[in-house]
Formats: C-alpha cells, sequence, structure tokens
C-alpha cells in the first residue's frame, strides 16, 4: 500500500527555552541541544541498522546552531559516509551525533539524553523526543505496529522524498519454517 503523505512531519513539542545535555557512554564527550527538535523519527536504513547494531534507532533533527558540544570535542571522530559526517567518541566508541549535510541538520539520538536514561514513562522530556514517523521504513527488517506514519523512503518535504506512505506489515522473502 503506498500513498502520498499528508503527514505533517516536523511538528514539534516543548519549551524554546530548554536545554538538554546528552553525552557519550564513558561521558568524556558532552552536547547541549536548545529547544525541542525540529522533528523526532525513527530510522529503519542499513547505514543506521549496522552503524547501531539495532533494527532500528530513534534520530532527532536539530539546526547546527542549537547543537553544541560542550567538552570532549577533541575526543571526536568524524567519519564521513555519502552526504552524511558521523561523530563517534575516541574513547568508548559511541556514535554521538551525525551531521546530515543534505538537510543542513545535526541529527542526535535521544536515548543519550541525560533526562531519557531511564525509563522514558517518567521523563518530562518524552513529550519532545517521542518519534512522530519513521523513515526508510521500506528497509525495515521487523514491522513496528505504533500507528505512526511509515515513509518508505523520506518525506515528501526533504530533499529527494517522495512522501511515499507504506503499510506497517511487511512481506518476508522467507516462509515461516524457515528455508
Amino acid at each position: 500500500l503506498l500513498r502520498r503523505s499528508a503527514v505533517r512531519c516536523c511538528d514539534v513539542v516543548g519549551k524554546a527555552e530548554t536545554i538538554y545535555p546528552g553525552k557519550c557512554l564513558c561521558g568524556r564527550v558532552k552536547y547541549s541541544l536548545e529547544g525541542p527538535p525540529d522533528w523526532v523519527a525513527v530510522e529503519h536504513s542499513h547505514f543506521y541498522r549496522r552503524s547501531h547494531g539495532a533494527m532500528n534507532v530513534c534520530v532527532a533533527g536539530y539546526k547546527p546552531k542549537k547543537f553544541i558540544v560542550t567538552e570532549g570535542e577533541g575526543l571526536l571522530h568524524r567519519k564521513p559516509f555519502d552526504t552524511i559526517y558521523k561523530h563517534t567518541c575516541k574513547v568508548c566508541g559511541t556514535h554521538v551525533y551525525d551531521d546530515w549535510l543534505a538537510y543542513h541538520k545535526k541529527v542526535i539520538f535521544p536515548s543519550q539524553l541525560d533526562s531519557m536514561g531511564g525509563n522514558h514513562k517518567y521523563s518530562a522530556d518524552w513529550d519532545a523526543f517521542h518519534p512522530r514517523f519513521h523513515l526508510h521504513y521500506s528497509s525495515a527488517l521487523l514491522p513496528v505496529y505504533d500507528g505512526l506514519p511509515k515513509f518508505s523512503q523520506l518525506p515528501k518535504e526533504w530533499r529527494g522524498g517522495t512522501g511515499e506512505l507504506v503499510s506497517e506489515d511487511l512481506s518476508y522473502p522467507y516462509s515461516a519454517g524457515g528455508a
């Protein structure tokens, strides 16, 4: 099932004056975010699955001026991948953030925020950082039944995006009995 998006992918929730601190696993690289993100999504692309070792990853986009590395900038390793620059901590290897050059965004991972360290249901920041849609769902390995819009690739508002939405159900190239 494909259809054009009537979804507004970039609605935000949260207070503009709020500062959200985050850090890598070892805590040597720290950053702060000014205000709520421009968008929050569940990313299913091959790049994010491989670089995080996960089936999908929650990502949040920020304008570069709203993202500041506050400690450990010299400990960041910058690695280019097409139009994305991946930034990892040289000490612990945490994938700290990305530069999405084509979209002029810093992309962070809400699970690294100090306020999201515990159970998200009790986080005051959950409203600002819960996903609003899925990206690259046509690349998903497992279906996600959460009722959120599933973009086959990218929203229409984004360069190169078609806005095509797909069903939550995925068809698999193998049978349940194995092959």
